[in-house]
């Protein structure tokens, strides 16, 4: 399972972001829209599986949101809250199409309330949760081992055991098959920890634009993007990288650089070297974004109604 820890204006900065030019380029992405009910109003990508095959999102219809999973392409509606009122807020996906994530309550005058759930088959497994406290599902692994946070503290929710503490404060942005737990800290700190009890991990530096993706900690640093293993060892450099969004099985990093221009741009970079993505529409960063095995793109763009919408991206010849 994939995640990303991003300060709100880095998000937002990334949604700027220019095409660069494609008259001469005899390959381009291709968008290849995800469908969305009816009445949709805003949409947001929150996460994929390790294999991208899966993707969830939350889809507003008018002021409240829904669970939405696409499985393939083919779309999904979450079964909906009890009550009209409450939210459904999807964060992570595993390949066997189990979802975690977490309920928002409407308590009227009391306010609300978050609770950290588990979602297969159409059923939802809410999760241990003290009395009087909120709870959220951030990343599951394909055993169905969540990780989340309870009152600031992060927590796994083991499949079939009981809830473990983890650490004391902190976001956690993943979970691997053997619960290896990357958790990202507000002082800029990346530790990962050991779900099975062993000793943790510190990636050494510091840095506030982080993502987890396929076994491999991707941090933006001095000169670019540093690529570490759970072990704390540093495995690849990928030069002039500012914000990163995902790295597939083959090692082909996805995310942005600036230009001379001080424009930032959408690219891979691979063992050979860095690639423009060019396309038309771009995505926008400004929720989930990941690149798969086959190089396909998985994001957002804004339509000619300036609506969000989904899409994968597919690298085509002409």
């Amino acid at each position: 399972m994939r995640s990303r820890a991003l300060l709100p204006c880095v998000l937002a900065l990334a949604a700027l972001l220019v095409a660069p030019q494609a008259s001469a380029a005899a390959c381009q992405y291709v968008k290849q829209d995800l469908p969305v009910p009816a009445g949709l109003s805003m949409l947001y990508l929150n996460g994929s599986s390790t294999n991208n095959s899966r993707i969830v999102g939350q889809l507003m219809q008018g002021q409240y949101g829904r669970g939405a999973l696409w499985v393939n392409s083919t779309l999904r509606q979450m079964t909906p809250p009890a009550s009209a009122l409450d939210h459904t807020i999807p964060m992570a996906v595993n390949n066997t199409s189990v979802v975690a994530g977490f309920e928002q309550f409407d308590n009227g005058p009391n306010g609300r309330t978050h609770k950290a759930f588990r979602y297969e088959n159409g059923v939802y497994e809410f999760l241990q949760t003290d009395p009087g406290r909120s709870s959220e599902a951030h990343a599951i692994n394909d055993a169905g081992d969540v990780v989340g946070t309870q009152g600031g503290d992060v927590y796994l929710w083991p499949r079939g055991g009981p809830r473990k503490l983890i650490s004391g404060g902190g976001t956690p942005l993943g979970v691997n098959a053997q619960r290896k737990i990357v958790v990202q800290f507000p002082t800029s700190r990346t530790v990962v920890f050991d779900g099975n009890g062993g000793p943790a991990v510190e990636i050494p530096g510091y840095s506030s634009a982080v993502t987890f993706d396929n076994d491999r900690v991707l941090r933006r640093e001095q000169g670019g993007f540093v690529e570490w293993d759970l072990d704390g060892v540093q495995v690849a450099t990928h030069p002039g990288g500012v914000t990163p969004f995902g790295r597939n099985g083959s090692g082909t990093v996805y995310g942005t650089y600036y230009d001379a221009n001080a424009q930032e741009r959408l690219a891979l970079w691979r063992k050979t070297g860095r690639t423009d993505v060019v396309a038309d529409p771009m995505p926008i960063a400004i929720t989930s974004a990941d690149v798969t095995d086959a190089a396909t793109l998985i994001g957002v763009y804004r339509s000619p109604e300036q609506l969000t919408r989904p899409a994968r991206w597919l690298w085509t010849c002409a």
